[in-house]
């Protein structure tokens, strides 16, 4: 009979827990209806559970091995629940001493203190969740240890006694009780220590753990969330205070909790300002990781969805956020590293923002596509609610976009198609409008996916770039090239070729010269065919935004579709005061521009 813990054991309980919970992801889903009905609190739980098991190892003791399963944790917690479990598991860490074998009595203390970590961590505890749980099994832990008994013995009356507050959440949360369901959160801690005191009560070893099937949000949202976005950071850094952070989150908005160590912390909150809650982080340490849900989108999706057809695309193309809303078409934010933040375009960074650190800033940021397990999540939920799915992405040529979306698909339907527009910017962004106007339209899949296909080479976009020294700075221009072309003044346009890769298309001396070389591209196109629709966009010029505005509405004989400032990803190598227009022609099938 197991009368202490070592490194070996308390390592496969904790594996045995999180076979456990993974296990019942699809259960959890199902019942979540706290603090959001949306359905992911089994597949949060899960993907945190999984970090420890991919994550975490057997080190030289007890302590040491704990520590490896809350770095992991904290690594990889998702939503509340993920979040508040890696707390617990970090407090736990704290509380545990380093002898070789761990006796009951540390173990109590660990787990006692463990609990106090999670509910201090949480802007706003409420009882009937997660936490109570937690502070049940924990306090039978405690209360049992001056007894006599064994690990055993302890551990099987700690489940009952959680169980027991499991059953009783209904009675302490209205909706949980309106629902005729427990609270999932609190019953994901309950198959956690299920699995743990199975492995610890059987002395068994988890030689493996399966990986995780897709994590997705299968189940519904039944109400319309109060705030929009769920967001959750992973901050580093070096004396951070979790309560003064959590402090300044405070009126960002709600369901806050802020988990961790003094040099790395997890912070969970739902906000409709993600940007400003990262800015504010910004301030404390080094943002490594960022996720955020759009929950209103997710909420429409499923009880306003308008169309059969889902349309994607990423944050390059540029659309205004009304269009987007009102075709329901989905993004997929590019990332962008900026002195070691990890940003999310359009989401967490917008070209404003960008230009204002670059102020100050000797290190110029990079850009990267997204991540594959997070656009097959986003995939996933999709082809739960739509019948088909067709995703435009920004030019192969310019960006690893559209492989990895491709990538995302196959591993979630063969029926879901991922096009290259061989466009970026303005241009992309008008062919996904021109796409969701076909959707609405009724027309079929085939339809739209030849109608995007015939029209990418009906697109066009032409770029008046002010100076070379962002191409420079981000890696487009070789600096000796760069420098010369900066000595000659030279005010490049650039463009798209036909298959989608950067090009120059005419070289000026002059914004001016610039300007009318572009204005006479258009002009010859127009003596061909009519403009089907133009947008305009820019990098923070507003004003030279309104010229071409004006001088292309007379030369089209009408105005834009659209006027806006572009992606901080086509910011990043254009510049500050670049614009251009971008064109959709109504062209014959074959004939080219």
């Amino acid at each position: 009979m197991t009368d202490f813990l070592d490194s070996k054991k308390l390592y496969h309980a904790f594996l045995g827990g999180a076979k456990a919970v993974i296990d019942a992801k699809d259960g959890l889903n199902a019942i979540n209806v706290f603090p959001v009905a949306d359905g992911d609190t089994g597949s949060n739980l899960a993907s945190t559970m999984l970090s420890i098991v991919e994550e975490s190892k057997i080190a030289a003791s007890a302590k040491e091995t704990l520590f490896t399963i809350s770095e992991a944790a904290l690594f990889g917690a998702r939503g509340n629940s993920g979040i508040i479990f890696a707390q617990y598991v970090n407090g736990m860490h704290f509380h545990l001493s380093d002898d070789k074998r761990v006796s009951l009595g540390c173990f109590a203390r660990s787990v006692s203190g463990g609990a106090d970590y999670a509910y201090n961590a949480m802007g706003n505890p409420v009882e009937g969740t997660m936490i109570t749980v937690i502070r049940a099994w924990s306090e039978a832990i405690a209360q049992a240890k001056d007894h006599g008994a064994t690990f055993q013995e302890v551990l099987v009356h700690a489940l009952k006694q959680a169980k027991t507050a499991l059953e009783n959440t209904p009675n302490m949360l209205r909706v949980l009780r309106d629902n005729g369901v427990v609270d999932a959160g609190a019953k994901g801690f309950f198959t956690f220590v299920e699995g743990f005191t199975s492995v610890i009560s059987e002395e068994t070893y988890v030689t493996e753990v399966e990986h995780l099937p897709q994590l997705v949000n299968e189940e519904v949202l039944d109400q319309a969330p109060v705030f929009r976005y769920c967001t959750e950071v992973l901050l580093q850094g070096e004396g951070l205070d979790a309560d003064k952070i959590r402090m300044g989150l405070t009126s960002f908005g709600d369901s806050l909790i802020v988990a961790g160590t003094e040099t790395k912390i997890r912070v969970h909150i739902h906000t409709d300002e993600p940007r400003l809650v990262c800015a504010y982080l910004a301030d404390y340490g080094v943002m490594v990781q960022q996720k955020v849900d759009d929950m209103q989108n997710q909420f429409d999706v499923i009880h306003h969805r308008k169309y059969r057809i889902a349309l994607v695309t990423d944050s390059v193309a540029d659309l205004p956020q009304s269009v987007m809303e009102e075709y329901q078409i989905q993004v997929i934010p590019l990332h962008i590293a900026f002195a070691g933040n990890d940003y999310l375009d359009k989401v967490t960074m917008d070209t404003g923002t960008l230009f204002e650190r670059l102020e100050d800033s000797e290190a110029y940021p990079s850009s990267s596509q997204p991540n594959v397990k997070a656009v097959a999540n986003q995939l996933s939920f999709l082809a739960n609610h739509y019948e088909h799915v067709l995703v435009l992405t920004v030019s192969g040529k310019l960006s690893g976009t559209y492989e990895t979306v491709k990538k995302a698909a196959a591993g979630v339907s063969p029926d879901i198609v991922v096009l290259d527009t061989r466009q970026n910017s303005g241009a992309q962004g008008l062919l996904v409008k021109a796409a969701a106007e076909q959707i609405a339209l009724g027309k079929t899949f085939a339809e739209v996916q030849s109608f995007v296909t015939q029209s990418i080479s009906q697109t066009k976009i032409f770029v008046s770039v002010p100076n070379l020294d962002a191409m420079i700075r981000s890696g487009r221009l070789g600096e000796k090239g760069g420098a010369i072309g900066n000595t000659l003044r030279l005010k490049p346009v650039v463009s798209l070729s036909d298959t989608g890769a950067g090009t120059v298309s005419d070289i000026a001396f002059s914004l001016q010269s610039n300007t009318k070389k572009i204005a006479a591209r258009v002009k010859r196109m127009l003596a061909r065919n009519q403009v089907a629709e133009y947008a305009i966009v820019h990098a923070h010029t507003p004003e030279r935004a309104a010229e071409y505005e004006e001088l292309f509405t007379n030369i089209v004989g009408k105005p834009p579709t659209y006027v806006m400032e572009i992606s901080s990803i086509i910011a990043m190598s254009a510049g500050i005061g670049c614009v251009a227009i971008a064109i959709r022609m109504q062209l014959d099938e074959g004939e080219e521009i």
